[in-house]
């Protein structure tokens, strides 16, 4: 083969490659453009009550909920921000029963169009984190409306994060709930999963869990329920600084991807087109 003949080759095979990176490029914005018009939330949430471990009255819309916790800056004490900020958590998020809902139906599988690198790990590992994904950025969690306790926990300490209420979220063998600190140094936790404001300090709880049984009788849950949470409360538990330190790795990856899944194609047009500019112009 002559070295005309070689360079033509080359040339044919580094222009497929341009066009080939110019239309998956071009595919997976597509891709994400179509994503920016879907919903992350199923339809008729809260409907399938049997699916549910708590059947809320209503479930409060994604711009409900992020309205009410934008209005939460008028709040003029950290107690009331703190407890009115768990009850918007409660009422935004339903809890189903996470190991027996379709993971496509309640996009705990997260879809191709919302991200496309989450749904790859979810769809073709089987990494159970990601099968049934847990997000990290409280708004995702809002807008997909679905959560079990550590979802809950984790959104209400963004929450509080965002309008400087210190907190930490404190995880037991079998659940998951939030202290914060008031303006004058005391300690309170919240349950934002069972929507409760315990309203006493981790040392009270764990030194004598049956203290907290009333306050959720109150809210009518069952005695079943709540002698589940008292022996919950007796197990040893771990402390986390915020969601970061809850989530570590992951928390970082979920940020990440949401940049890659625009920069990444954006890149692949860019090198196709330029690609093919200089390709021509070498042609011409």
């Amino acid at each position: 083969m002559g070295k005309g003949s070689r360079v033509f080759f080359r040339s044919k095979w580094l222009y497929r490659l341009c066009v080939s990176l110019f239309v998956v490029g071009f595919v997976l914005l597509g891709v994400n453009v179509y994503g920016l018009s879907q919903s992350i939330r199923k339809p008729d949430l809260g409907s399938d009550s049997q699916l549910l471990r708590f059947v809320p009255d209503n479930v409060w819309s994604y711009e409900k909920s992020i309205e009410k916790i934008e209005n939460l800056k008028e709040k003029k004490s950290y107690s009331d921000l703190a407890e009115k900020a768990n009850y918007i958590v409660n009422k935004s998020l339903v809890h189903p029963k996470w190991f027996r809902v379709d993971p496509y139906e309640y996009r705990q599988l997260i879809p191709l169009w919302e991200n496309p690198y989450l749904y790859a790990i979810g769809e073709f590992s089987s990494l159970p984190q990601f099968n049934r994904y847990h997000f990290a950025d409280y708004e995702r969690s809002i807008e997909r409306g679905i959560g079990i306790c550590g979802d809950a926990s984790m959104v209400l300490s963004s929450i509080l994060d965002k309008f400087g209420v210190s907190n930490r979220i404190v995880s037991f063998k079998g659940h998951v709930i939030v202290e914060y600190k008031d303006e004058n140094g005391r300690h309170f936790l919240l349950d934002p999963d069972f929507g409760v404001v315990i309203g006493r300090s981790l040392e009270v709880l764990v030194s004598d869990p049956q203290k907290i049984k009333n306050v959720y009788y109150e809210k009518g849950y069952s005695e079943k329920e709540v002698e589940n949470l008292v022996d919950i409360y007796k197990t040893p538990y771990s402390i986390f600084d915020d969601t970061y330190h809850f989530m570590t790795k992951r928390y970082w990856f979920e940020y990440a991807t949401y940049i890659f899944k625009w920069l990444i194609p954006v890149l692949l047009v860019i090198f196709g087109l330029v690609g093919f500019y200089f390709l021509r112009g070498k042609d011409s």
